[in-house]
């Protein structure tokens, strides 16, 4: 026993490392994404989106020349790149030493499919100067490489994978969390594509004033887009009453579950931090501080919910694993 004991422990403990090590690359590819989104934001709000006006050269060259606005739009060329390279490593990696674990391998290729659809849709939208359609399929395939990645940090993680072995006692207590907490995050996603919406159409002071509209006579010269914003205030208000539902069902599930709670608290308080951000850009006029937080808080959230269903989700299919083979 003891021999084998001996033979077994470096195995284990190069196996833990490996899995902390594309843990750690799936974390950082993530940071990657969500930075690359803010600045993808900074672009647009500063109006540099053609900072670069082909693709994908600049001005026809490989090293932009030195104009601000040109490399404030070749900074997020640079960005994409590097966040490209850790995606592709990633599913890489998942496809040689994860291939049986598909909770990491399906979200690592599907985010390698979406990255390539992403930088189509990335040069399309300089090409044709920065067109509604684009510019909104790609804040939505944005968001799913952002979830995708965010899926491998939560089922690589060694905390992550204890915390969803855990679990399994909590959704037992409540069985219709998983469903719950899928429904949320896709709520989110919708407000997300809602906002994107908003902004593309140009909708966003379309209602000046905060709760009510405050159009004024601006409601009868452009009803349309008091209608995209008020469809999204509405939608906001929906989403916040879901999640807050959906995160009370799971702190009573959970009880001394601190992983859980910690988690609950901090999706609560993106949703109040997101709606503040929400009513600054209405009040303040849209300032870029702002408009830029309010995009990757909105990222963060919707992540952070699928993060919070693949730990759920993972527990309960342990813990049906378990009632069949007893």
């Amino acid at each position: 026993m003891t021999a084998l004991t001996t033979f077994t422990q470096p195995i284990a403990k190069a196996i833990a490392r490996r899995e902390l090590q594309y843990a750690t690359l799936s974390l950082t590819a993530f940071i990657s994404v969500l930075i690359l989104m803010t600045m993808g934001s900074i672009v647009r709000v500063t109006g540099n989106g053609l900072g670069c006006p082909d693709w994908p050269l600049c001005y026809g060259q490989v090293v932009p020349p030195f104009y601000a606005s040109a490399w404030i739009e070749f900074s997020h060329r640079l960005l994409g790149a590097l966040a490209s390279v850790q995606i592709v490593g990633l599913a890489v990696w998942a496809r040689r030493a994860h291939r049986r674990e598909p909770w990491i391998v399906v979200p690592a290729t599907a985010a390698v499919v979406m990255l390539v659809g992403q930088i189509a849709v990335g040069g399309l939208h300089v090409i044709f100067e920065l067109p509604l359609q684009t510019g909104w399929i790609h804040t939505a395939v944005a968001m799913m490489i952002a979830a995708l990645v965010a899926a491998q940090v939560t089922a690589a993680h060694p905390a992550a994978r204890e915390l969803s072995a855990r679990t399994a006692a909590v959704v037992a207590r409540d069985r219709g969390l998983p469903v719950a907490i899928a429904t949320t995050a896709a709520a989110t996603y919708l407000l997300i594509l809602t906002g994107s919406y908003v902004t593309r159409t140009g909708a966003s002071l379309a209602c000046p004033a905060f709760p009510h509209c405050g159009a004024g006579s601006g409601g009868i010269l452009f009803p349309e887009l008091i209608n995209i914003q008020m469809f999204h205030r509405f939608t906001a208000f929906g989403v916040a009453l879901t999640a807050c539902v959906t995160l009370w069902r799971l702190i009573r599930a959970a009880r001394q579950e601190r992983g859980l709670r910690a988690a609950t608290f901090a999706l609560t308080l993106l949703i109040a931090v997101q709606f503040g951000l929400g009513i600054s850009n209405v009040l303040l006029r849209l300032p870029m501080w702002s408009r830029s937080l309010h995009l990757l808080v909105a990222a963060m959230l919707w992540a952070g919910l699928v993060m919070l269903w693949v730990v759920v989700k993972r527990g309960a299919a342990s813990a049906q694993a378990t009632v069949v083979s007893t």
